[in-house]
């Protein structure tokens, strides 16, 4: 009977993932249909906007010729690098922050300052220290991001509730233990929702990285395309944008359902 109902729930779960990616294909595939409906009834030049099968051409184009690859890699590589790293670092800082409350006082400082300074005003000092080079992208990713883990993580850890804590001294776990099973699942849910927020803001901190100064990657691809005024070039820059977004968003979601099940449970 135990092994009947943990094959039920495991085909239910399969199942659930199923109509969500096939929910999420056909809204795709409607808004695409729409678009290419409206441009070509309603605009006769495609300098305003492109109907996605100019944008397909153009993409196809630029595959063969090695250029896409070129700068993708690029601005993967940058916020992959800055991203990893910032949630590292941001997890690690956020919890000492709310753990410790010498910590935190000390921190405060800094992150507001980190905070409230715009990222296009910091991007020039970034430049002329590290040069227009892979290094510079991936400090302004980090800088830019790391913010959000720390304050959501710090808040995760402060917010915990006291019963569960109280439960862990009735056990006897150990520091590193009431860590592991209590403090850090509790937070997890504060946790997530700051890499989300991550996401954005790493993907906002590269592409003005690139715009600004670069020699590769889709912020240079972009100012190319505008300076140029090709918009099927311009539009595939930001179709390839979202498309880290929602595979970036998608990554973090299957990350919450291994490390938290009970989540989506309680969800859905």
């Amino acid at each position: 009977m135990i092994k009947n109902f943990i094959d039920s729930s495991i085909n239910r779960k399969r199942l659930s993932v199923k109509k969500e990616i096939s929910r999420g294909f056909y809204s795709v595939l409607g808004g695409l249909l729409l678009w290419e409906i409206l441009t070509r009834l309603l605009l006769e030049n495609e300098l305003l906007i492109p109907p996605p099968s100019s944008v397909i051409r153009s993409l196809w184009r630029m595959s063969l010729s090695g250029e896409l690859n070129r700068h993708l890699s690029a601005t993967l590589f940058e916020f992959v690098c800055g991203f990893s790293t910032a949630c590292v670092v941001g997890i690690l800082l956020g919890y000492l922050m709310g753990r410790y409350r010498w910590f935190d006082d000390l921190m405060d400082p800094w992150i507001a300052t980190l905070y409230s300074i715009p990222v296009i005003a910091f991007v020039p000092f970034i430049i002329i220290w590290f040069g227009i080079g892979l290094l510079s992208k991936i400090i302004v990713v980090f800088k830019i991001t790391a913010v959000a883990i720390m304050l959501n993580t710090a808040a995760g850890i402060k917010t915990i509730d006291p019963t569960l804590l109280e439960l862990a001294k009735s056990l006897r776990l150990s520091p590193w233990g009431t860590t592991y099973k209590i403090r850090l699942p509790a937070a997890l849910p504060y946790i997530i929702t700051g890499m989300r927020l991550g996401v954005g803001r790493a993907m906002l901190g590269v592409i003005v990285a690139e715009l600004m100064a670069a020699n590769a990657g889709l912020g240079y691809l972009l100012r190319d395309a505008s300076e140029t005024w090709d918009s099927p070039k311009l539009f595939v820059t930001v179709v390839l944008l979202a498309a880290m977004g929602m595979g970036s968003f998608a990554l973090i979601k299957k990350g919450e359902r291994k490390l938290a099940p009970w989540r989506e449970t309680a969800e859905w």
